[in-house]
């Protein structure tokens, strides 16, 4: 957008914190509000049978929530939890009206960023249907890498948010037993270190290779 869109968009909206575990909203709420992620990570899930918990999604900083806000009369329909500390710039419907008839770049960047969001649910459910647990969860560590910035050559990335097995559980649609395991094994074959919360990638080609096979 740009900047005096962005800027009005900001004069518009209102800071939110969460802490880690906290609920931003529940299916049952009116979706009044839509969600700017600006820092965390927060994790879209229903209750299946017997109240067990379905991650439909995980988004972080960039992400929208609450799309259902652009619908009148619509309600959340999902749970909304903080996985780590979260902000986000929350803008109420009367405010996304206003900003999208003064400025037309507002709703572009709306529609872009949905469309992108759509198209990464396509893709981790296609990850669901068609890959291993481990192939899903070397995608997942490299994205988080993404994160931290270019990978140093011949070098190591250690992953600075706290990310626990059940968070990459999660991510990946998996139990956090398993992930346990596959962390273990993935530790053996030289692919990563593990700390106390802390998870170091130290084989950028050999994750990417597990991406692309299963582990044997």
């Amino acid at each position: 957008m740009p900047a005096d869109a962005q800027a009005q968009v900001v004069a518009a909206g209102r800071q939110g914190r969460w802490t880690r575990a906290e609920l931003l909203y529940h299916p049952e709420d009116p979706a009044e509000t839509l969600y700017l992620l600006t820092r965390g990570a927060v994790r879209l899930y229903r209750l299946g049978s017997g109240a067990r918990e379905v991650t439909l999604d995980v988004h972080g900083p960039g992400a929208l929530l609450g799309v259902m806000a652009l619908i009148p009369g619509e309600r959340c329909g999902v749970y909304a939890e903080a996985m780590d500390d979260t902000e986000a710039l929350m803008l109420g419907q009367d405010a996304l009206g206003r900003l999208t008839q003064a400025q037309p770049a507002v709703g572009v960047a709306l529609t872009e960023q949905i469309t992108r969001q759509t198209r990464g649910v396509q893709e981790r459910l296609s990850g669901l249907v068609f890959l291993e647990v481990s192939q899903r969860l070397a995608l997942a560590l490299l994205t988080l890498a993404e994160r931290e910035g270019p990978w140093p050559e011949g070098g190591t990335q250690a992953l600075r948010d706290r990310v626990s097995h059940q968070d990459l559980a999660h991510v990946v649609g998996s139990t956090r037993e398993t992930i346990t395991k596959l962390l273990g094994d993935f530790r053996s074959r030289g692919l990563l270190d593990l700390g106390y919360r802390r998870i170091i990638l130290t084989d950028r080609a050999g994750l990417l290779r597990a991406t692309r096979e299963p582990l044997r």
